[in-house]
C-alpha cells in the first residue's frame, strides 16, 4: 500500500515517566517502550473478527505492508482470512489521536496540563500529574446479523504476560508484563488473553486462554449482532527502584503509586478527569489562529516533548530531566534553552529545577586562549557542561557525556560559550517570566560571575573587546569550540565569530543587565550594556553590502547566509525588553541590519527549498525543524517580515514529518525534508512560541 500521510508514529506518552506507545506507521513496530530512544519494536493489533471468521485490524505491525488480505494457517482443513483495513481516517490533536476504519473507532488519549511545584502542590494534585498511564477508547460498532470478536492486543518477543488475577486487580480485566507495562480494563465487554498471536487465539487453539508461553496479549470483546459496544483500556507503566546511575534517583510516580497495578486501576477510576483533560486542550489548539498545519505540527512536538521526559525523585527533592530524543542525553542545555518556552508556559518550576542543577553539579571555572597563540592560558571564568549524562547515568561533577577534548569544531567538540549564554538566557526569562526575586537574589553572584566570562571569552584585556567571541576553552585542548548545530559546516557549527552566537551573547547581556538592574547591582548592569552595544556595533558593520548580508562567520572568508542570524531577538522580546528589539530602540540599527538581511535571504537562492520549506543555512542541506519554528516566530512576530507568513512552507514542514519522518515520531534534523539525526526528539516544542502571535 503507498504511504498515505495519515500514517505516521507518534508518541502517546504520560508526563515524566520517559515512557511511550508508539504508534500510527503503517505496517511498521510499535508498542509500548520504557526509556527508549526509539518506537518499541513490536506490533499492535487493534480490530474484529467479524461474523464470516474475517480478522480485519488496523495496519500497524510489521508485515502489514505486504499484503491487504492474506490467508494464516489454521489447521489442516482450514484457513482464517486475515485483513488489514483500507479504509482508514486520523484525526490528529493536541490531547486526543483517533482512528477510524468501517465498524471501529479507536481513540488514545495523551493528557497534558501543569504540573504543580513538588515542594508547594498538594498530594492528591502529584497524585494526578505523575500517574504514568495513557487512555484507549475502543468502539466497535457491529451492524451486522452476526457476533463479532474485538481485539487490542500488544507482542513482542520478549513479551511474557500474566493475566490481573481477579482476587486483587480491583475489578479490572487485563495483562501485565513483569509488572513494567500493562493494560487493563474495567467493561464488562472485556475477557484477558495470551497467546502466540490474536490469530492462534481467535482459533481457540488448546483451550487456555491465556496462555503464557504466548507473547501476543491484550484483551477480547464480545460485540452481538447489532450491538455497538465502547470500552475504555488503561495502558499503565512502571519501574520501581533505582534507575539512575552515579546518582541514585526513583521515578516521582512511586511516591504516589505502589506497583503497576495501583496505576491501572487509579487510571480508570479518574477516566473521565483526563478525558476532560485532553479535551480541554484539544479545544484550546483548535480555537486558536494557527492553520492546520502548525496545530498539526505543535500536536507532534508536544507529545515527543512528553515522551522524553522524566520526573524523578532523589530521596529529598524532585529532579526534571528531559532526555535527548534517540541519543538518551540528560538535559542536554542547548535543547533547555529552546524548549523553556514550552515549560514556562507549562511548569516553570522545571526550570528553575534545571537550572539550579547545572548550578551545583555541571559548572565549573576553565581557562581560555587565542587561538592565534595556544600555548598561552588566560582566566576564561564560569560556564556549564553540554549536558549531565546519558541512559539513566549520571556524568561526573563537571563534566557532560558529550564533549570531547582535542577536537577542532568538529562534532563531540566542547560547546563551553554557548552553555554559559544558554545559562544566562534561562536564567533571565525565569525570572522575567515568575517575578521569582528570592532566586534572583541567589543568582546575583552567578550572573556577575557569568558576565565577566563572557566579557574574558571576548578578549582578556578590555580595550581589544568587540562584543562577540574570539578566545576557546581550554577544555578543548587547543581545538575550537561548536554550537548546538554540531553537525553543521562552519556556517552555523563553528562557535567563534559566528553570528548566530553572537547574537546570544548579545541577548545574554541584556539578560544579565536586567536582572542585575532589578537587584541593585547599576554598575555591572552598566558593563553587561556596554558588551551588548559593542556586540550589536560589530554585527551591524559586519553587514556586507556586495553580499547583501551579514556573513555567517566573522573571519573576512565566509560567504554563507543563515537564517539564525535573527534567532537571539525571541530572548530578549520574551523577557519583555521590546524597546531592545524595535527599529527605533537603542539597538535600531542592528535590527534593520538583520531584517535587511533576512530579507536578502530568504528565497529559493539562498535559505529556502524549493517547496518553500526553511533552509537554515546556503551552504549546508541540514536543518533542525526546532529551530526553524524558533526563526519563524522572530520573523513573524518581532521583524513581521511579509515572506514569513508561508502556509506552503508550514505544510513542507508538515510532510517532514509525516513523510519524511513516519518512522520516528517527531524528528529534528532533516536534509532536504528527510531524517538524518534528532528522531523521537522533544525539542520542536518551540514551536509553543506560535500560540503567543499577534
Amino acid at each position: 500500500m503507498q504511504h498515505n500521510q495519515q500514517f505516521f508514529h507518534a508518541h502517546h506518552s504520560p508526563m515524566g515517566a520517559l515512557a511511550s506507545f508508539t504508534f500510527g506507521e503503517h505496517g511498521d513496530h510499535g508498542g509500548m517502550g520504557l526509556e527508549l530512544g526509539a518506537p518499541y519494536e513490536g506490533n499492535i493489533f487493534i480490530g474484529y473478527q467479524d461474523g464470516d471468521g474475517v480478522v480485519n485490524s488496523f495496519p500497524f505491525y510489521k508485515g502489514a505492508n505486504d499484503q491487504s488480505e492474506r490467508y494464516v494457517q489454521k489447521d489442516d482443513s482450514s484457513t482464517l482470512t486475515e485483513r488489514t483495513f483500507s479504509e482508514v481516517e486520523r484525526d490528529y490533536r493536541w490531547a486526543s489521536d483517533t482512528f477510524s476504519a468501517p465498524g471501529i473507532s479507536l481513540k488514545v488519549l495523551s493528557p497534558f496540563f501543569d504540573i504543580p511545584d513538588p515542594a508547594l502542590a498538594q498530594h492528591q494534585l502529584l497524585k494526578q500529574a505523575s500517574c504514568p498511564a495513557v487512555y484507549v477508547e475502543l468502539t466497535l460498532d457491529n451492524t451486522s446479523d452476526k457476533d463479532w470478536t474485538g481485539f487490542f492486543a500488544l507482542q513482542g518477543e520478549e513479551l511474557r504476560w500474566n493475566k490481573l488475577l481477579d482476587g486483587d486487580a480491583n475489578g479490572m480485566v487485563g495483562v501485565t508484563c513483569r509488572n513494567n507495562i500493562g493494560l487493563a480494563s474495567n467493561s464488562k465487554h472485556t475477557r484477558a488473553f495470551s497467546h502466540f498471536s490474536v490469530q492462534s487465539a481467535l482459533s481457540k487453539m488448546g483451550n487456555n486462554e491465556c496462555f503464557m508461553l504466548g507473547p501476543t496479549a491484550g484483551v477480547m470483546i464480545d460485540v452481538k449482532a447489532g450491538e455497538k459496544v465502547t470500552v475504555r483500556l488503561a495502558l499503565g507503566f512502571y519501574l520501581d527502584g533505582n534507575v539512575t546511575f552515579n546518582r541514585a534517583m526513583q521515578y516521582y510516580y512511586t511516591q504516589h503509586f505502589t506497583g503497576l497495578n495501583d496505576v491501572l486501576a487509579y487510571a480508570l477510576r479518574h477516566y473521565d478527569s483526563y478525558a476532560a483533560i485532553a479535551e480541554r486542550a484539544d479545544k484550546e489548539l483548535l480555537a486558536s489562529s494557527l492553520n492546520a498545519h502548525q496545530q498539526y505540527l505543535i500536536a507532534h512536538a508536544t507529545r515527543s516533548y512528553y515522551g522524553s521526559t522524566q520526573w524523578l525523585f532523589d530521596g529529598t527533592q524532585s529532579v526534571w530531566v528531559v532526555n535527548e530524543g534517540e541519543y538518551l542525553m540528560m538535559n542536554t542545555l542547548d535543547l533547555t534553552v529552546d524548549m523553556l518556552f514550552f515549560e514556562l508556559k507549562k511548569n516553570p518550576w522545571t526550570v528553575k529545577n534545571t537550572l539550579e542543577q547545572f548550578l551545583t553539579q555541571y559548572s565549573f571555572y576553565d581557562e581560555i586562549f587565542d587561538p592565534a597563540n595556544p600555548e598561552l592560558n588566560f582566566s576564561g571564568g564560569l560556564s556549564f557542561t553540554h549536558d549531565m549524562g546519558v541512559s539513566n547515568n549520571w556524568s561526573p561533577k563537571g563534566e557532560s557525556s558529550y564533549e570531547m577534548a582535542g577536537l577542532d569544531r568538529l562534532c563531540f567538540s566542547h560547546m563551553t560559550y554557548e552553555q554559559l549564554t544558554n545559562w544566562v538566557l534561562c536564567c533571565g526569562l525565569y525570572i522575567s517570566k515568575t517575578e521569582d526575586r528570592a532566586f534572583a537574589t541567589e543568582q546575583r553572584g552567578t550572573l556577575i560571575d557569568g558576565l565577566q566570562s563572557l566579557l574574558n571569552r571576548d578578549n582578556p584585556e578590555p580595550a581589544l573587546r568587540d562584543g562577540i567571541m574570539s578566545f576557546e576553552s581550554a577544555r578543548t585542548e587547543q581545538g575550537g569550540e561548536i554550537t548546538t548545530y554540531d553537525s553543521l559546516d562552519h556556517s552555523l557549527g563553528q562557535a567563534r565569530g559566528n553570528i548566530y552566537l553572537a547574537g546570544k551573547s548579545w541577548a545574554a547581556y541584556l539578560a544579565i543587565a536586567e536582572v542585575l538592574n532589578q537587584l541593585g547591582e547599576t554598575e555591572h548592569a552598566a558593563i553587561a550594556l556596554q558588551a551588548a552595544k559593542r556586540c550589536a556595533d560589530k554585527l551591524t558593520e559586519s553587514f556586507d553590502q556586495e553580499l547583501g548580508y551579514v556573513p555567517a562567520v566573522l573571519d573576512g572568508h565566509s560567504k554563507s547566509a543563515i537564517i539564525p542570524a535573527i534567532e537571539a531577538l525571541v530572548y530578549p522580546y520574551q523577557m519583555g525588553l521590546t524597546e531592545a528589539v524595535s527599529e527605533t530602540g537603542p539597538y535600531a540599527s542592528y535590527i534593520k541590519i538583520l531584517k535587511s538581511h533576512l530579507k536578502y535571504v530568504l528565497n529559493d537562492e539562498y535559505c529556502l527549498y524549493p517547496d518553500g520549506a526553511w533552509k537554515l543555512s546556503s551552504t549546508a542541506d541540514n536543518s533542525w525543524a526546532s529551530k526553524i519554528f524558533l526563526n519563524q516566530y522572530v520573523a513573524r512576530e518581532i521583524l513581521n517580515i511579509p515572506e514569513a507568513f508561508s502556509v506552503e512552507a508550514d505544510a513542507a514542514h508538515q510532510r517532514w514529518q509525516t513523510e519524511g519522518a513516519s518512522k520516528h515520531a517527531c524528528c529534528d534534523q532533516f536534509s532536504s525534508g528527510k531524517p538524518i539525526g534528532s528522531l523521537y526528539y522533544p525539542r520542536c516544542v518551540t514551536n509553543i512560541l506560535w500560540l503567543d502571535e499577534k
